[in-house]
């Protein structure tokens, strides 16, 4: 009992810490003013350079939002007449401040201009035609490892005019000098300029808002009748404190029916992010090589130039709901997913204090029921997306209600139909549910508990880290469970069981478009080789153990060299990896990802985490060592036992070693396994013994 407990406290610990490190689905297809589904995005317009008649006129507001926009009839009125969508404007700092934004703009690439912690603050002067300070501004790039070439947009070899104060940053050169600038907006000056930089001045926060949002309805419509193709968007966040959230983004003139702005970048319709701005204005230019932090040559662009897709809409106020309901769908999973993860942590806990007091029939079974809710929780974080609870009333507590319930109807559908293997069919659900999802392009991604979404900055498309967590455990389960119905027969067709289930959630997993999850595969390919070769030989040998990681490495590499191969605008961040790999422009990206994996241990969440990791992978590796009759029994009861968990262990433990997301991966694979686990033994109410089926994977 005290091991089953410590197991228990460990599946827990690991819920708790499964905050995502995480990636993106589209908006759901509806009435006129709803964005399209993601399988309707096609290259459904010319980019943004091709299309264009007259210059680009980007105007940025520090925190304009759509609840600006729906309470300004004056902006109301421009959605009517403007491709829509939202913008993130996530930088590489914690904070997105009015200098961060502008930075980043002018950079191409996610910059750093603010200091932690500390307010905001007005942004620095122009004096004698340079930047104040802006050396500080250089030296932090380099601090901070964020290798964002600031100046970039300033040396692009053509005249863009600037208006304003952070027009002034976003268009300085390399050593802070700026050309062709004024400090207001001048509509006639357009004449002079191949494109534009308008900086419409931050929201104020209470008073004087109103005023702002005329100001900035007046500021487009003088673009717009000078014959600009105008882009109004949020470039930051106006104070550093200010509820962050995807702000707005108006296309017009509309070359045609206003639809929805898209990017190669995010792959969403009805989203683009702050640095597709960049590539829109540079549209089919070269981005200037400079790098003012030292490097010797410039990262390339992480945006794309801004597209449209999608059927036309016609109704204003249809739009800015929609707009305002997506926001809400990214800014409730991550609350709800502690509240989600409490809950069921004080179900775990009570059940076990009822069971461990009164040892009776109802409170095992209660206690395992509340296990497999938290295995079926693995499954309802993405089934949730497809209910749409954003459009429900309070969003929040909708998707509470939804998650909690979609955990308990697969806990008590996997007990009734397959008793004490009920792990078995939620491994089975998750597994079949996230390959679909990946061949669709992960619509259920997005918006859901295990996504950072738009307001982080992180993925936009593809299967994020606790995505594969999930993947990675149903995958090594199942292939064990199909491994153990044929070992008996043959050990080779239960090795190429393996190889087939496997490797099908690799390549989903790695296949860019679908998962496009680079360190998923590092860690996956591995594993499953490693359980493939332990089914067939029973045993594996230093040389062979070698030949495994070298072909791991090989077939990441392919992967990542192909898509290398694709266009620059087509490539996924495999490919981006590789032309930054061969432009020696590397050591910022693995130092930013090494910073990723050990910020875990700031605390004593991380170094708990840790020890509950490597307390589970010991437990595969020294089964004998575990205070537990039942499981000591239950691992050397079946063939596929053995390999199952190895398997399991060595994803683990390769993705917490290669991955930005460290520790917290492998703790999210125990937050998944461990209770599935834990439920087949409370399941059985005497330890188990060796039969020719095996408990891991026996089918009931």
């Amino acid at each position: 009992m005290l091991a089953r407990a410590l197991f228990l406290a460990a599946a827990a610990a690991s819920l708790a810490a499964a905050s995502p490190p995480v990636q993106a689905t589209a908006e759901t297809s509806g009435p006129q003013g709803r964005a399209p589904r993601a399988s309707s995005q096609a290259p459904a317009g010319e980019s943004a350079g091709e299309s264009l008649l007259a210059q680009v006129v980007v105007i940025g507001v520090p925190g304009l939002t759509w609840s600006d926009v729906k309470a300004s009839p004056e902006l109301t009125a421009l959605v009517g007449k403007s491709n829509a969508g939202s913008i993130t404007v996530k930088t590489a700092g914690p904070h997105t401040c009015p200098i961060d934004g502008w930075l980043t703009l002018g950079a191409g690439t996610r910059a750093w201009g603010s200091v932690p912690d500390e307010p905001c603050g007005d942004l620095p002067a122009l004096v004698d035609g340079k930047i104040q300070n802006w050396q500080t501004y250089v030296d932090r790039q380099a601090e901070h490892h964020t290798g964002a070439p600031i100046g970039r947009l300033g040396q692009a070899g053509h005249p863009i005019c600037g208006f304003g104060p952070g027009a002034a940053i976003a268009l300085a050169r390399t050593d802070g000098t700026v050309a062709n600038w004024r400090p207001t907006f001048e509509a006639a000056a357009l004449g002079n300029c191949s494109d534009a930089i308008v900086d419409g001045g931050a929201m104020p926060i209470r008073e004087g808002r109103a005023e702002a949002r005329r100001k900035v309805a007046e500021l487009v419509t003088q673009a717009t009748a000078a014959g600009a193709w105008v882009v109004l968007a949020g470039i930051s966040q106006e104070v550093e404190w200010a509820h962050q959230q995807p702000l707005v983004a108006l296309q017009l003139p509309p070359d045609g029916e206003p639809r929805w702005l898209t990017s190669d970048s995010t792959r969403r319709p009805g989203l683009i992010q702050l640095t597709d701005l960049t590539a829109t204005i540079l549209r089919g230019r070269d981005a200037a090589n400079v790098d003012p932090a030292g490097e010797e040559t410039a990262g390339p662009l992480d945006g794309t130039a801004i597209t449209v897709t999608g059927d036309a809409h016609t109704d204003p106020a249809a739009v800015i709901e929609d707009r305002l309901d997506t926001n809400e769908r990214f800014e409730q999973p991550r609350p709800m997913l502690v509240a989600v993860s409490l809950t069921i942590l004080a179900a775990e806990l009570l059940a076990l204090g009822w069971f461990l007091i009164s040892r009776s029939r109802r409170s095992r079974s209660t206690f395992g029921f509340t296990l497999l809710t938290q295995g079926g929780f693995f499954v309802a974080v993405f089934l949730s997306t497809a209910t749409v609870w954003w459009r429900w009333p309070s969003p929040g507590l909708s998707l509470y209600f939804v998650v909690l319930a979609i955990s308990a109807l697969f806990a008590v559908l996997a007990k009734l139909l397959l008793g004490r293997y009920a792990y078995v069919g939620i491994a089975l659900a998750a597994y079949l549910i996230l390959l679909v999802d990946g061949v669709l392009g992960t619509p259920l991604q997005f918006g859901s508990m295990f996504t950072d979404g738009p307001v982080i900055g992180g993925r936009f498309y593809g299967f994020g880290n606790s995505t594969f967590a999930t993947l990675a455990v149903a995958t090594l389960v199942v292939a064990g469970w199909a491994a153990q119905r044929l070992i008996d027969r043959s050990r080779v067709q239960a090795a190429l069981a393996v190889l087939a289930i496997g490797g099908a959630a690799i390549v989903v997993d790695g296949r860019p478009g679908w998962g496009t999850d680079f360190g998923g595969i590092i860690a996956l390919t591995p594993a499953v080789l490693l359980m493939a070769w332990l089914t067939w030989r029973g045993g594996i040998s230093l040389r062979a153990l070698i030949g495994i990681g070298a072909a791991g490495v090989l077939a990441v590499s392919a992967v990542a060299y192909l898509d290398y191969l694709r266009p620059e605008d087509q490539r996924s961040h495999f490919g981006t990896f590789v032309a930054r790999l061969l432009d020696g422009d590397v050591n910022d990206v693995l130092i930013r990802k090494l910073e990723m994996a050990v910020q875990f241990f700031a605390g004593p969440a991380g170094w708990a985490m840790l020890a509950g990791v490597m307390l589970a992978m010991l437990a595969t590796v020294l089964p004998d060592r575990v205070p537990s009759a039942s499981y000591r029994a239950f691992f050397g009861s079946r063939p596929m036992v053995r390999p199952a968990l190895l398997a399991l262990s060595t994803c683990g433990l390769v993705g917490m070693l290669l991955n930005d997301a460290g520790v917290a991966l492998p703790a999210i694979m125990t937050g998944f396994a461990l209770p599935l686990l834990v439920a087949h033994l409370v399941a059985s109410p005497t330890p188990a013994t060796v039969s020719p089926e095996s408990h891991l994977v026996q089918e009931h």
